[in-house]
């Protein structure tokens, strides 16, 4: 095409896009969202590097194993994590900002036609007595939660090493392998 041509056919498409005739492309304004959700994740890929770097220090587990096995290395897992993340403290992974985006997308969800079965599916365990820490481990007196699919459709994917649950309103952040609670948000359902 010729450049007089192309000039023509561009200048037609400004006019009848409504663009500024000035000849600049005006980009569309950052998404906050998705700068929260840059920086929620990097801090997951920071923790999971950390927890990579951990757990190729251990011997692996044989498969199939057995329990006792599977329990040795989670125990090991979590004192290496541990001693790792002393400084750790809740709000390192879950910031404010995350917090927040946190709580908009699970409100969409509870507020949806399968709201309210969504939410009693989460709070049907009484959980008052159960007091989270960061770096300490799930609480062994509670079930581990299931997430409903519809809350996991709208929260930033984890690796696989890490698993959202609840422990009634809180919205726990969960080292599977250690078994520990990385970070946690209180609240969460609103």
């Amino acid at each position: 095409m010729s450049t007089r041509l192309f000039t023509l056919v561009a200048a037609a498409l400004i006019v009848t896009l409504g663009a500024p005739t000035t000849g600049a492309f005006q980009t569309p304004p950052p998404n906050p969202d998705a700068q929260v959700i840059a920086d929620f994740l990097d801090r997951v890929k920071r923790y999971e590097a950390l927890h990579d770097k951990l757990e190729s220090s251990l011997p692996n587990v044989p498969s199939p194993a057995t329990p006792e096995l599977v329990a040795q290395h989670q125990s090991a897992m979590e004192r290496l994590l541990t001693r790792a993340r002393a400084g750790a403290r809740r709000g390192d992974i879950f910031t404010d900002p995350v917090r927040a985006y946190i709580r908009r997308q699970l409100s969409r969800v509870f507020s949806g036609p399968d709201g309210a079965r969504v939410r009693a599916t989460i709070l049907d365990e009484d959980t008052r007595a159960v007091k989270l820490t960061v770096n300490s481990r799930y609480p062994s007196t509670m079930p581990v939660s299931t997430v409903p699919p519809q809350v996991l459709l709208v929260l930033p994917r984890l690796p696989d090493a890490l698993e959202y649950r609840f422990v009634g309103d809180t919205l726990v952040l969960l080292d599977i392998h250690a078994g520990t609670v990385v970070d946690f948000m209180e609240k969460a359902l609103g």
